[in-house]
């Protein structure tokens, strides 16, 4: 039988061993959910090849262009936005955000609003983005070319913002009515007229655009499809050349178009759309912006180009 001092001698070793192991493993187990409640770094390659690197899924992003605004609200990242630039009028509850600037960005306002990450499109000035990446905020650049390039947008947008399951929805509703205009436009027996959209006086959409690619998902032959560059200015002497048998001039900002200026304009009244009355209104956001909502320009342009097709 052991000794009375053994005993005690025993009962305080156990008693040093379970402090050493409840002190280790509350130690471990404090470190463990340290670890489980760190954000996760994660790396995401935007529309100009650039790794962009993230402390987790960022909660507090500035979008300085109307375009990545839509996609962000589309997706379901709409909470998330804590900051917009002045021209992100849509979604409507775009316009009740802080407004950081338009092509100058208020570097200061966009500080101001602490955000974890800034979304853009490719024609927001790449020093001013610069600046902010220097202040430790990264920037993402969505940049599109066509409407497959949009869709591909609306996933990465997904899965930037943690929203892959609305991303994916919202892409499989998109491509269905996408896919139920081009049935009909790119059928080998349909025509493909010449068509020319005007976004500003003799501007328009050249190859490599976006509102190129639309032109030929909505069954239209682009006036300007070989022209030299992506947004050319065109000459009357070349658009009366061409003999576009559609013209869209669009509805925006920008524009001061109306239809009863072509007629007015030297030797355009031998054009075909002229002659013929074949000259239509497209809102501009539909086609320049290339949310979700340009699906909705390519439904209106295709009925434009093809009404036969859909009475």
């Amino acid at each position: 039988m052991a000794s009375g001092k053994t005993s005690s001698f025993d009962w305080k070793l156990w008693m040093v061993i379970a402090v050493i192991v409840s002190t280790v493993a509350s130690f471990t187990g404090g470190y463990l959910v340290g670890a489980a409640n760190r954000p996760a770094t994660i790396g995401i390659v935007d529309d100009y090849g650039r790794t962009v690197t993230l402390d987790g899924i960022p909660q507090r992003i500035v979008s300085v262009a109307p375009s990545p605004t839509e996609i962000l609200f589309a997706v379901g990242a709409g909470p998330q936005v804590v900051g917009v630039d002045n021209m992100s009028d849509y979604p409507a509850e775009a316009l009740d955000l802080p407004k950081v600037g338009d092509w100058n960005l208020n570097i200061e306002a966009i500080v101001s609003l602490k955000p974890d990450l800034i979304v853009s499109s490719d024609l927001v000035p790449r020093d001013q983005l610069n600046q902010l990446e220097a202040q430790g905020i990264p920037y993402f650049i969505f940049a599109v070319r066509t409407m497959e390039d949009v869709m591909k947008d609306l996933k990465l947008a997904g899965s930037l913002t943690g929203h892959s399951d609305e991303a994916q929805a919202l892409v499989a509703s998109l491509e269905a009515r996408v896919s139920a205009v081009t049935n009909k436009t790119l059928a080998a027996n349909v025509t493909k007229p010449m068509t020319y959209i005007e976004y500003y006086p003799l501007w328009t959409f050249g190859p490599g655009s976006y509102g190129d690619d639309v032109i030929r998902l909505a069954g239209g032959t682009n006036i300007a499809a070989n022209a030299s560059n992506e947004y050319p200015n065109l000459n009357s002497e070349f658009v009366i050349a061409q003999n576009p048998q559609v013209i869209i001039y669009t509805v925006g900002p920008w524009s001061t178009i109306t239809a009863s200026d072509y007629a007015e304009r030297p030797g355009w009244s031998n054009i075909d759309a002229v002659a013929q009355g074949n000259i239509h209104s497209l809102d501009d956001n539909l086609i320049s912006r290339y949310g979700p909502r340009v699906v909705d320009g390519l439904e209106e342009l295709a009925e434009i180009i093809h009404p036969e097709l859909f009475t």
